[in-house]
């Protein structure tokens, strides 16, 4: 071919200034002719063109599109890369045979960490005019693992690219430990701390021996199918579990006994169960994940000395997670390299969010939340996330849904066709002394004439200007601690402040039974500031307890209980005086009674 094109120049007499074109083979057009351009039309091709300023005759067409476009393939490359890169075994290589017309300039491995942008490029030894190897040195297996492929680039400087290479990398024994840089414990895990934990690693051995905390340490794992903790006798890759040690110095994860692999730097994909699962990242740096429709952003648990729940965006190697999914069909899809695919955004629904957090001085929430969006509903729907099991007796932010009195989920969405409504919560406090400090933290397209309100249920305050304003529960909480959340028109939330106060009592009180003297059925009402531990109780003349009409925990609010004369064991009483007593928190009264037949 070259030498054909060669000939063809030749068989042409260009004559200076003229730029006359002699040719037996190629007739010569004279139109267009700007400055120098030449067109030429003949049997070996068709519109062969040149439009420049220069003196340069370029040929485009017919034999010589095959010609040219032959020099412009890039290489073929057959690469061959090892599935397994085992720690300690020898000659290990990557081999690629190329392949150009032109010859070949280079042909290089690319080599991308787990965790880094930076490419090391390694060159490629030629073993003969077609195959070229590089050796993987101990330096580059790792915990961290790669992904690799070949890039080669021939003598017209036509570059080729091979897709990447994800292989298992081997870790030795202690390799792998909390204490690395990327991880999430570097310091370890502190002792008398409920702390979630992953192996960002395959295990060659993953078992583990069941103890008791009074033993020195214990691991719990969550059963979603059954809600209920269970004691692994297994460390799987991908899961997260619960831990807790009374030991002196924190503890520091590490595969002491056995060696293990670091999964292929591929997306990676997690089945989910339905309701709330706890997971881990399978890799050893931080990932971002992209999560199947309805499941929820991960949480994490514990922030230095502090216990307690907050949303994250970014899965760190040997951290746990908690995330909830409404369906046995939900995933998460962990992804090692952010150009490996674009990592989807949520879907925006129309509506409206707040993230409120409730921290104090030993525990802190940052679960909850409230909203409106297209597809919910003003019931229990999968758009609403359950509370997250925990072992730890931390502070919560609990909200009734559906005015059930069932307070069991973190966070509310309701329905966008709605634009005013009351949101029914509790705080929690467990071991929390306080102060306790109620805020939002996030709100996203809260429309401008959408006002907010608090009503504090103990103290019967209202924070008009809430969000603006925090809500500040000074005292220690030994039972659940009421709180209101009103969201709407203005007329409507001055409205329902009236409407709510109205309904919390000033003070605890129990009144006169009705009918009195009775028989044998009576009334007795009483009123009940705020929500605890209550007990209302039957005695007779000699303070012997004759009937037990209520211990349990109640809401704040008026309540009315009948009795209907009969004794504990279900045997009508006799006439007589008898005593109602009612017990809350520091609070006793009495009222006397009669019952005539």
């Amino acid at each position: 071919m070259r030498k054909f094109i060669i000939g063809l120049v030749a068989m042409c007499s260009l004559y200076a200034q003229g730029l006359k074109v002699i040719t037996q083979q190629i007739s010569l057009s004279q139109e267009p002719m700007l400055s120098d351009s030449l067109v030429l039309k003949g049997s070996l091709g068709k519109n062969f063109h040149r439009s420049g300023s220069g003196d340069t005759l370029t040929l485009k067409g017919g034999l010589w599109n095959i010609a040219s476009g032959l020099y412009s393939l890039p290489p073929l490359i057959q690469g061959s890369f090892p599935d397994t890169v085992e720690r300690n075994l020898k000659n290990v290589y990557a081999q690629a045979v190329v392949t150009d017309m032109n010859g070949i300039n280079s042909t290089n491995l690319h080599i991308q960490f787990g965790g880094s942008k930076e490419i090391i490029i390694l060159p490629m030894e030629a073993l003969n005019d077609s195959t070229y190897r590089v050796s993987i040195t101990d330096s580059l297996r790792s915990v961290l693992n790669f992904r690799a492929h070949f890039v080669s680039e021939d003598g017209m400087s036509n570059i080729s690219e091979t897709n990447y290479n994800t292989p298992h990398m081997e870790f030795a024994v202690n390799e792998l430990t909390m204490a690395d840089t990327f991880s999430y414990y570097p310091d370890g895990i502190r002792s008398e701390s409920w702390r979630m934990f992953s192996f960002p690693g395959d295990l060659g051995q993953n078992q583990v021996e069941r103890s008791e905390l009074a033993e020195g340490h214990v691991f719990y794992d969550w059963d979603p199918n059954n809600n209920t903790w269970v004691k692994p006798d297994s460390l799987l890759i991908g899961r997260g579990y619960w831990f807790k040690h009374r030991y002196t110095d924190p503890v520091i994860f590490k595969n002491k006994d056995t060696t293990g692999f670091a999964v292929p730097l591929d997306n990676y994909t997690i089945q989910l169960d339905r309701d709330c699962n706890m997971v881990g990242s399978p890799f050893s740096f931080p990932v971002q994940a992209e999560f199947s429709e309805g499941v929820s952003m991960p949480f994490k648990y514990g922030a230095g000395t502090k216990e307690g729940w907050a949303d994250t965006n970014v899965f760190e190697p040997w951290a746990g997670y908690a995330v909830y999914s409404p369906s046995d069909t939900g995933t998460i899809t962990f992804i090692p390299f952010s150009d490996s695919t674009s990592i989807a955004a949520r879907p925006i629904h129309n509506g409206w969010r707040m993230e409120i957090d409730v921290i104090g001085t030993r525990y802190f929430d940052k679960t909850a939340a409230i909203g409106r969006m297209d597809g919910a509903s003003e019931v229990d729907d999968p758009y609403d996330i359950p509370l997250l099991p925990s072992l730890s007796n931390s502070l919560r932010l609990k909200m009734d849904i559906g005015s059930n009195g069932m307070y069991a989920h973190s966070s509310d969405m309701r329905s966008n066709d709605e634009f005013n409504g009351v949101w029914n919560m509790q705080v929690q406090g467990n071991d929390e002394p306080g102060p306790i400090r109620m805020s939002v933290s996030s709100m996203i397209g809260i429309p401008i004439d959408l006002k907010f309100a608090i009503i504090d249920v103990p103290n019967r305050d209202v924070i008009m200007n809430f969000p603006q304003k925090e809500l500040i529960i000074e005292n220690k909480i030994e039972d659940a601690y009421d709180v209101i959340l009103i969201g709407g028109q203005e007329s409507y939330v001055l409205q329902m402040i009236d409407d709510i106060l109205a309904d919390i009592p000033e003070e605890y009180s129990l009144g006169q039974n009705y009918p009195n003297p009775f028989n044998p059925t009576t009334k007795i009402d009483f009123a009940l500031p705020r929500t605890g531990d209550v007990s209302l109780v039957i005695y007779n003349l000699m303070g012997q307890q004759v009937r037990t009409l209520l211990a349990k925990n109640m809401e704040y609010g008026f309540h009315t209980i009948t009795w209907n004369g009969l004794d504990q064991s279900g045997r009508p009483v006799s006439s007589g005086v008898y005593f109602s007593e009612l017990r809350a928190r520091s609070f006793r009264q009495t009222k006397k009674m009669l019952m005539l037949k």
